[in-house]
């Protein structure tokens, strides 16, 4: 054997003897990935869930607008002259005062001259009914008596049979209806408060001529007031009408009695929360302003009050299922209470994760620890 094949034979002994080394630490290398892959997966604290009655004081908060809420509109064309005071924002009326007086001059010259007539016509056939119905006589004689031109015509005395078609016969019953009609008319040019209130919005002056139709401002009661508070469907149950509230306010010193009027039985499908009306009242309470009502004692069944860092944006946990795999799932938000949260749709015994800072996928593993709360 020559010297160049030994040294030929020796090269690829050699080469293979390094192909091995390489291949062997390349195998120990992945193994070694695979060990640093197990141990690196999340250490998370849980527990198990047990869902009790929570007490909570709810809270109701709006805008109060009044109960009763007149908009004015003009009836009858006419030139305003005027009320029993200046129609302005802010003035207040008793109930029956005139708050706004158009110029009736020619509806009420109408309406006297049919009211005239009208009388007139009684004076004539009280001779018949002396004659033919005495018996009615002297219901109608002290009819006539009791009619004025400064006075609402009264009701005509009751009739029937033969006296009733007489009375149609002489023309009184069209007589009358037609004065009731011009009576009618007339007090469409006065317009009179309904209740005791305030003008909270004038849209007219003082010479200012209005036509029918015309907005002429609006008129509020200012002794009761209702609040509307959306309230999530958790608390739907612990509420009834009647139910007494306390009222504050954030930027007037005192506080108010309330008592819930309505409960709206239709769900909001986004918030899944009902409207709560209540009614108030007080002498220090203005239309538009904003209340907090607290209603004590509402009980919210089956729910956990939790750490806020548990709930994800607002609407889900994590939980843990079959010892090992991260779930995410979906809550109910009933309350915040600074730093813990009432929430609802959790089962008991659900393993629960207390973990303040994890941000991970569904389906992750991870290795549980049981805590104690």
């Amino acid at each position: 054997m020559n010297k160049k094949l030994i040294r030929n034979i020796a090269l690829a002994v050699a080469i293979l003897v390094v192909g091995l080394t390489v291949k062997n630490k390349l195998s120990g290398m992945a193994t070694k990935v695979e060990i640093k892959e197990d141990k690196t997966a999340p250490i998370v604290n849980v527990f198990s869930a047990s869902p009790d009655t929570v007490g909570l004081s709810l809270e109701l908060y709006g805008k109060i607008n009044a109960v009763n809420r007149v908009d004015l509109l003009a009836e009858v064309s006419g030139s305003f002259i005027g009320g029993d005071r200046d129609f302005l924002e802010g003035t207040a009326f008793k109930k029956g005062e005139v708050m706004i007086q158009l110029d009736n001059a020619e509806a009420k010259a109408n309406a006297m001259s049919l009211k005239g007539n009208f009388i007139n016509s009684i004076l004539g056939i009280l001779p018949d009914i002396k004659m033919d119905y005495a018996e009615d006589y002297a219901r109608f004689e002290a009819y006539y008596n009791g009619l004025s031109l400064s006075s609402t015509l009264p009701a005509l005395p009751e009739a029937d049979g033969t006296l009733e078609k007489f009375l149609i016969a002489r023309g009184i019953q069209s007589a009358y209806y037609q004065v009731k009609s011009a009576e009618e008319r007339l007090a469409k040019f006065s317009i009179r408060a309904p209740f005791d209130g305030i003008i909270a919005v004038a849209n007219v002056k003082r010479g200012n001529l209005v036509s029918p139709g015309r907005a002429l401002g609006t008129f509020i009661g200012t002794g009761t007031f209702e609040i509307k508070s959306a309230v999530t469907l958790a608390y739907a149950d612990e509420l009834s009408v009647g139910q007494k509230v306390q009222f504050t306010s954030p930027d007037v010193a005192g506080n108010w009695t309330g008592t819930i009027d309505r409960i709206s039985p239709v769900v909001d499908a986004a918030s899944q929360s009902i409207n709560v009306i209540a009614n108030v009242r007080g002498k220090d309470l203005r239309e538009g302003m904003y209340l907090t009502g607290a209603i004590e004692g509402v009980q919210v069944f089956d729910a956990l009050s939790l750490p806020a860092y548990m709930v994800f944006d607002n609407e889900y946990v994590y939980t843990v299922e079959n010892d090992s795999i991260l779930q995410k799932t979906k809550i109910h938000v009933v309350e915040w209470l600074d730093d813990q949260i009432i929430i609802t749709g959790i089962a008991p015994g659900t393993t629960m994760v207390d973990a303040p800072t994890l941000k991970a996928a569904a389906g992750t593993i991870v290795n549980a620890t049981e805590i104690k709360r």
